[in-house]
């Protein structure tokens, strides 16, 4: 049993300092994203890609869309991008071609809500491995009410 909690208590020890945002010991969140597995271990390209002609649909360079399902006026996107969450939010920070609505991190998952082509783009970035991440999207009308899903945080 004492095992059991020592296996706990050393997976969940590096997630639970990771929220909100929180320094690691050793100073910095990318050292907590160096603890997953390098990703030439983790396949990003395993799913066919697909065409994602979606207005508002603004991904960083080198994306691979793998799924677009239309669902009435909203539209998921699912894709990956070797890069890590931070640097997503750094990509979308740097963007001038898109309204930066609101962002977040908490390290391993990045939300970007963005403004472009008179549509909203909610974006999740959740770490796959060490530099590549999973992106699911979702697009819709410019309105506080279109239906795009919330900020997990809450602020």
């Amino acid at each position: 049993m004492r095992l059991r909690h020592l296996a706990v208590t050393v997976v969940l020890l590096p997630v639970l300092a990771a929220c909100g945002g929180a320094e690691t010991p050793d100073g910095g969140p990318r050292d907590l994203l160096a603890n997953l597995p390098s990703c030439d271990r983790v396949p990003l390209d395993e799913d066919p890609e697909v065409e994602a002609d979606v207005p508002g649909l603004v991904l960083p360079d080198g994306a691979r869309v793998t799924a677009v399902v239309r669902q009435g006026v909203l539209t998921t996107v699912e894709a990956t991008v070797r890069m890590s969450p931070l640097d997503v939010r750094a990509h979308y920070e740097q963007r001038a071609d898109v309204d930066l609505l609101k962002i977040e991190d908490e390290i391993f998952e990045t939300e970007v809500l963005t403004r472009a082509e008179q549509r909203r783009m909610y974006l999740r970035a959740s770490a796959l491995c060490a530099d590549g991440s999973t992106l699911t999207v979702m697009v819709g009308p410019d309105s506080d009410d279109a239906g795009l899903p919330e900020f997990r945080s809450g602020s």
